[in-house]
């Protein structure tokens, strides 16, 4: 992972939250738009901000898929 500094920002208040300002160069180079969902992980002072990919097709009906091809057992069903 290219991890090199690119800018510095910090933390300030924004209401009841904390706010960082993201420099345009670090917002070019990560290819991200204002639009764009982020995901946010932390781990041991690090912060990693992640593009929200687009769920597939295939990724949603996957559950729906995996159940249309359960049959009824009734005989299973009266042993419950």
């Amino acid at each position: 992972m290219g991890t090199e500094a690119l800018a510095t920002t910090s933390l300030r208040q924004w209401g009841n939250s904390k706010a960082i300002r993201i420099p345009k160069e670090v917002i070019e180079k990560s290819r991200i738009r204002e639009t764009d969902t982020l995901e946010v992980m932390a781990s041991n002072g690090l912060i990693i901000f992640q593009k929200q990919g687009r769920k597939k097709y295939s990724d949603i009906a996957k559950p729906l898929i995996d159940t249309a091809n359960w049959k009824f057992d009734r005989e299973e069903a009266n042993e419950r």
